[in-house]
């Protein structure tokens, strides 16, 4: 991947991170999780591109580990703003069950093959937490555009979403149809530039619903 192109990719992310650090002292704590899981894969993006383009050495491992960090983080945070009691304990333990399956996957293939079962496994949790939660917070509000929780799930949806198919096939289309494969995994690198944009609207949106709420105090 180009450097230009790279940066591109990661301009989402630090954007994200910019609006999080302007917004920090106004963010409830499950998105302040989420603020710190775009810090760490800004980092490992960074890093897994040094290892790989100027090192020339193998980055999967980098990205295997920083999956259930990823999961993890957004899974607490729509476990944390889910307000049945009974679909916490289960997406709870959905999570701790992926980390299993991680592992188990991670111990059968080495840290340096990716672990796709437990990334499919992950997206389909993420995917069904945010969709309950989109319709529990949005479905009946008619400012549905104006609610932090909405982007943070649409942002969710679509690149989890996207990435079950893509993940699913990748495998298969690596080994007998590579210029295919090229061609989704540009699906699954503007997706991911998307991302971040959509959650930092989330940030801006609580930044400024809270600024409202202390000049009104």
């Amino acid at each position: 991947m180009p450097l230009i192109v790279y940066l591109l990719f990661l301009f989402g992310k630090l954007f994200a991170l910019v609006v999080g650090y302007i917004y920090f002292k106004y963010l409830p704590r499950p998105y302040k999780l989420v603020l710190y899981l775009i810090a760490i894969a800004s980092f490992c993006e960074c890093y897994g591109y040094y290892l790989g383009k100027y090192l020339r050495q193998h980055n999967v491992w980098v990205f295997n580990l920083f999956m259930p960090i990823d999961f993890s983080l957004i899974g607490l945070t729509g476990i944390y703003m889910l307000k049945n009691k009974l679909l916490k304990r289960i997406f709870l333990f959905f999570l701790i069950l992926n980390i299993i399956i991680w592992i188990i996957n991670i111990a059968a293939n080495t840290i340096y093959v990716f672990a796709t079962i437990s990334m499919i496994i992950g997206c389909a949790i993420m995917v069904m937490l945010y969709i309950i939660l989109l319709l529990n917070n949005i479905l009946f509000n008619s400012n549905v555009l104006k609610q932090p929780i909405f982007w943070l799930s649409l942002s969710s949806i679509l690149f989890y979403g996207c990435d079950i198919p893509y993940m699913g096939m990748n495998v298969y289309l690596s080994t007998h149809m590579p210029a295919m494969a090229l061609q989704l995994s540009k699906i699954n690198f503007i997706l991911d530039i998307i991302r971040y944009p959509l959650v930092a609207i989330s940030f801006i949106l609580l930044g400024r619903q809270k600024q409202v709420v202390i000049k009104a105090a």
